[in-house]
Order: structure tokens, then sequence, then C-alpha cells
């Protein structure tokens, strides 16, 4: 062979090696989008069967992983998501066509074994997240041998991978004469939104907010409807995304906003009830116009006030762009502009963008509803949502509101406005009867707008709901978490109220309530030991006992909660009857009652460890010893000496020997000690005294109340004598 045959040979070569090169993607070895396109269609060429399935693959959260992680850490996900698909799809062809797309040939049409193999991927796709969450979305086209260009079988697995891009719950699509004819509506779309802007085939739908307090009209939506003298009534669903993909939704919401101006400055004039209209925007018209300029030229254009417009975003909206969408939130709540989050709870990242941005509503999706009657957790996470949003000084509206029972619910709990067909269905303003529509007998006068909000903001599930916002988690009820292990009690949780509780009983903190809790010796810890085994022996789980607690009466309230070996736990949510509110009534009655309790004995007196007495109570002839002589020591003989036989005189010393009056009561079998004497005093000619020692804890020191009375006064004495 020649030299020039030779290089002719080697020029060759080379380009149908570099050609082959070229149909490889350099990360990750797969076939690109052109070597997929060369094989199919050198497999036609030979007369080789044609693939019968095309699998479109998407994986969504690629940007924010790559920003997470950057270029290597993305690079790492593909290569290792892309070595997951050759295994599972071992016997197929695959593309990884650009980013993160793959486009899968298969001639297998069995639709079970693909859509078995896709969730394969979907588990698979798990081992590279590091915690971020990542979907794979799939579009699935199975030929019906009609096909003789491979880029319209793709094509149409892209159709079906790209409807699904926003559905939350689907992770695959297949194509369909349903999609099918969504796809050509969709194409209709885009060759006529201009023509049905200048032929006003855009008409806005107005539906009914009402308020939960009055049942009356508080305001409207403005719902854009494009009713098509070909297809009728056509979708939001569809043109809305439509023109967003194409970039023009500004133009329609703009659209809608002037209509909605025009339509309220009808309202100013006609003279009868006005509400307030929100309309919705999309996150593009933020990003295609100055939209808040925009809507406040068509505002000034017609006359209509600010409260007059509620801006409502959608969820999904605000799901991207956090500085920037903020700072638009801003400049609206500035001009004085409600703005509403719209659609909450659809799927997106809801309670973070609560903390991200301010609204002054939250809309409920209606989805929540949907499961009212069926789901017994729909109700609960409405109720939360409710709460939630009350603790965050924002008003709540629910949407889809259909039934009765539903609006009973929703206004018991708080929910301030509603929404829904139990209402009326959307309809154009030219169907609404003006003198019945718009009466104040089934309007809200808009004067009161202001008064109504504010009523709003109490929290009728919240335990605080005289207290200002101030957004501090708090729970008025004082809860505490009591653990008993074997006869000890200790504290496991205490909320702050119960903290304040403590304060209330003359009990410094928690560590103190601790410290003094495994101490049998005091009465009120025997108390709540008997109260705490009394809940768990119950057949409810719960007891309630009245405790005297550092001179407090204190009434427990105990659940059990659960038991392991010699441990349990119970939760305590005690009242202290003598702080101030609807309890010190009570509180003044028992102090009422102690008195005529006291009335039973001739004398009262309340002895300390520190060795000191006084006289509470006085009804004899007796004198108050301890007025002239506080020390109890010298008190006690000066009594002695002056009321008592002198043969019981030095006996009665020793029983008030208050060093010794614990010890001889654990000796006892009751929480007092109790002797006799006779009375020395003119007149009682020897007569029979009972003296009682009832010894206490109070602020951290103990303390012993005397209670004296004659024994021939006490009945029961008498008759167990008998």
């Amino acid at each position: 062979m020649s030299m020039r045959h030779v290089g002719d040979f080697m020029d060759e070569l080379s380009k149908a090696f570099q050609t082959q090169k070229d149909d490889y993607d350099d990360l990750t070895g797969l076939l690109n989008l052109n070597g997929i396109l060369r094989c199919v269609n050198e497999s036609k060429n030979k007369g080789d069967s044609i693939y019968s399935v095309i699998i479109y693959l998407n994986v969504m959260n690629f940007k924010a992983f790559n920003q997470q992680y950057g270029f290597a850490g993305g690079n790492e996900f593909l290569k290792g998501l892309s070595d997951e698909i050759q295994h599972i799809f071992s016997d197929e062809m695959i593309a990884r066509t650009s980013g993160d797309h793959y486009i899968i040939l298969s001639k297998s049409n069995d639709k079970e074994k693909i859509i078995q193999k896709i969730d394969k991927i979907q588990e698979a796709a798990r081992k590279y997240e590091r915690g971020l969450k990542m979907r794979v979305k799939a579009g699935i086209y199975l030929s019906d041998g009609s096909e003789t260009d491979p880029v319209f079988m793709i094509d149409r697995a892209k159709i079906a991978c790209d409807d699904i891009i926003r559905v939350y719950d689907r992770d695959y699509n297949i194509y369909d004469d349903e999609l099918k004819k969504k796809n050509e509506l969709r194409q209709y779309v885009i060759d006529n939104f201009e023509d049905a802007f200048k032929e006003h085939y855009f008409k806005v739908y107005y539906q009914k907010e009402v308020r939960a307090l009055t049942g009356k009209v508080c305001g409207y939506e403005a719902l854009a409807r494009w009713i098509d003298p070909i297809y009728g009534m056509i979708s939001p669903g569809v043109f809305v995304e439509v023109l967003e993909e194409v970039h023009l939704i500004h133009k329609l919401d703009l659209y809608i906003i002037e209509q909605v101006c025009a339509d309220l400055k009808s309202d100013i004039e006609f003279g009868m009830a006005l509400e307030p209209v929100s309309v919705n925007l999309s996150r593009l018209d933020f990003e295609l116009c100055d939209i808040k300029a925009e809507i406040d030229k068509c505002r000034e254009k017609y006359e209509i006030p600010t409260k007059l417009l509620n801006i409502e975003i959608t969820e999904s909206a605000i799901a991207s762009g956090e500085s920037f969408l903020g700072d638009q939130i801003k400049r609206f709540r500035d001009s004085g502009y409600q703005v509403w989050m719209d659609d909450f709870g659809s799927g997106y990242s809801s309670l973070n963008n609560l903390k991200i941005y301010e609204f002054d509503v939250l809309k409920i999706d209606m989805d929540f509803l949907r499961t009212f009657d069926t789901n017994k957790k729909t109700q609960v996470i409405i109720a939360t949502i409710i709460n939630m949003a009350k603790e965050l000084d924002i008003h709540t509206l629910a949407e889809g509101v259909e039934t009765k029972e539903q609006y009973e619910f929703l206004r018991r709990i708080g929910c301030e406005k509603m929404q829904g067909y139990l209402f009326g269905k959307p309809k154009p303003l030219e169907e609404f009867v003006r003198p019945d529509d718009f009466s104040f007998d089934n309007c809200e006068d808009i004067r009161y707008a202001d008064y109504y909000h504010d009523i709003g903001e109490i929290n009728f599930l919240g335990s605080t709901p005289l207290r200002d916002k101030n957004m501090e988690v708090y729970n008025n009820l004082p809860i505490t978490i009591m653990e008993l292990e074997d006869e000890r009690i200790s504290f496991l949780y205490a909320n702050k109220a119960y903290h304040e509780f403590l304060n209330s009983v003359s009990v410094k903190d928690i560590e103190t309530a601790n410290s003094r809790a495994y101490r049998l010796d005091l009465p009120e810890n025997r108390k709540m030991l008997e109260v705490l085994k009394s809940a768990e022996k119950s057949e409810n789980h719960r007891s309630e006992s009245s405790i005297i607690l550092n001179g407090n009466v204190v009434i427990a309230k105990v659940r059990f909660i659960a038991r392991q070996g010699n441990r349990a736990a119970f939760t305590v949510v005690p009242r202290n009857l003598s702080l101030e509110g609807n309890e010190k009534k009570l509180a003044d009655s028992i102090h009422v009652a102690m008195a005529h309790v006291f009335n039973q004995y001739f004398r009262v007196d309340l002895y300390d460890e520190d060795g000191t007495v006084e006289n509470l109570y006085l009804n004899s002839e007796q004198l108050p010893v301890a007025d002239n002589e506080s020390n109890a020591a010298k008190a006690v003989a000066k009594y002695a000496d002056l009321y008592l036989y002198p043969e019981d005189r030095e006996r009665f010393k020793k029983f008030y020997d208050i060093s010794t009056v614990r010890e001889r009561v654990e000796k006892s079998s009751s929480d007092y000690i109790v002797d006799y004497y006779h009375s020395a005093l003119s007149g009682d000619e020897g007569r029979m005294q009972m003296y009682m020692i009832l010894p206490f804890y109070y602020n951290d020191r103990w303390k012993y109340i005397s209670c004296c009375r004659y024994a021939d006064e006490i009945r029961d004495q008498t008759i167990r004598g008998e």
C-alpha cells in the first residue's frame, strides 16, 4: 500500500473513532443523544425490530443538589445513578442526554416490569442523595408499531414526563390518548392565546369568601376562565401552565386585575355592600415585570383603595427565590396590601415558608377537606394548622368547604374565613343579582373589617387567649411529668407554667421540688404517692385529690402514662386554689370553712421548729400566752402553771417538746399526736381537755399546729367508747 493510501486509511479510521467517541457521554460512559439516535437508525436500517418502549427520566431537585454539594458532588451523584440504571436495565439501550436527563430504549413492552424497574431506580437514587430528597420522574411511551421516527417517540415520552413534573405524588406517567388530547389542547393554547385576549375570551369568575363568625360574605377570589368558541371552558390548569412556560402569564394576570378593578369601580358606584377581592399572582409575574407598579397603576386608574385588593401568591411560587420574593412581598405589605399564601400544605416546604416570609392570611389547601369524613387525622391536622397560624399572628381561610359539618368544625376551631361550593360556585359578575347578592343582609359592612380582623386574632385552641402575641411558646396550664421509682417521686419534666405554680406555693424552683419530693416524712408527698398509685390502679388511669402544700390548697389531677419495671410515669396538672381568678372564690370558701373548724376548738397555736410560738385563735377565758412570751418552752411552762392541774404539768411540758414531735408522730399510726389534761381554770372543776399537735412542712421548715378542745365535746369519741 502506498503512503498516500495509508494516510487516507488512517484519516478515515481517525474520523470513525472520533464519530464513535462523539456518541458517548464523557462523565458516565453512556450514550448521548446523538449516539442513541444513531444506534436506533442503524438498527432500523438493518431490519432489526424497533424498540417498542421509550422511557424518559428527569431527576428532580438536581439543581439544588449541585448548589449544596458543588459540581463534583453532582457528578458523583450522576455517575452513581447511571451505574444503577445500567444495572437495572442491563439489556436495554441507555443514554444520558443532558444534565440530569436520561433516555432508555427497551424492546420489552411488559408495562408492570417496566414500572417495577422504575421503582428500583427511585430506591437506588436514595443511596446518593445525601439527605437531600431526590426524586426521579419517568415518562413512558409504548409504541404501537406505526412510528417511523425515533425522535417522535422520544418526544412523546418527554411529554409524559413533563406532565407530572409538578405532581408531587406521581413518579411515572404513561403517554395515552388523554395525554395526547391534553397536549393538543396545550398546543391550541399556544397558538390562540393572543386572539383570546383580543376577543375577550378570558373572563373573571368570582367565588365568595365567607366570615365564619357571621356567615356573611366578606370578600371574593378572582379566578381566570377561558371561554373558547371551539373548546368551550378551557381549564386554568392547562392555560396557566402554558402561559407560564411561554413567559406570558403576567399579561393574563394584569388582564384579570384590570377587569377586577373595573368591576370594583362599578360596585363602588352601585352603592351597596363592597367587599375586597383577592387576585392570584404567579412567580413569573415578579420576574417578567414590576408587578407591583403595574397593579398600582391599574388601581389608581380606577381609584380603587389598596384595602380592596388582596394579593395571593401560590406556595409553589414561594418555594423559589427566597430573598427576591421576600423583598417583593414586603413592598406590597408596606404599601397597605394584604399578602396571602395560597394552597398552604399542597406539597412544598410549607413550614419553612412561614418562617421566611411575612403573610397576612394563610389559605389552607382544599385537599385537606376532601378526606374530612373518611380520615380522622384530617381534623387534627387542620386544627393544628389553625393553632399554629394564630400563634404566628396569621389569619386563616379554608378552601373547598362543601358541607355544613365542615363549616361548623372550622368555625368551632377558629378558622376565620371559608370558601367553597357550600357558599356557591365561582361565577361572572353579570350572574350576580346585585340587590340580593350585594345587600348588607348577605354581605359584611366593610367598615367592620378591622373589627372582625382583631377578633380573628383570638386563638380558640390555645391555652392563653388573653396573652398578646409575642412569638413565645407558652401554655398557661401547669404540667409536669412525675416519675415514681419504687416509693420515690421525682420530676422528669415541668413546663414554664409549672415553674410559676411552684413559685405560687413558695417552692423556689424545680430543683428544690425534686429535693423535697423523695421525703416521705412530708404529708404532701405521702398524699401525692397515694394519688399516683390510685391513678395507675383506676380503670381510666386518672385520679384527683386535694393536697395542702406550704399552706396552699392544691388540687392535683393525675393521669398514669406508662410503667416499665419499677418505674412509672404520670402527668400531673395542679391548681393552686389560693391564686387570683375563678379559684379565689373557692379559696375564700375554704378559709371560711377553716374558721368554722377553728371554732370547734377553744384555742389554736402555731409552733415553729426554731422554738417560737404564736396564737392563731382563742375562744376561752385563757390568756394568749404567746403574745407575751414567744419562746415555745417558756410559753408552755407558763401555760401549764396557769391552766393545768399540778400533777399534769410535767407530762404536758414533755408532750409539747416540739423537738421530739415528729419522732413521736412517726411512731404513731396517724399524722398527729394527742393527749389529755385536766383544766385548772376556775369553774371547769378539772374538766378534761384534749390537746392535739399536727406537724406540717412550710417554706422549707417544719411547723406545728396545736389545737385544744374539751374532751366531752368530742361526740365521735363518745360513740367509739360505747
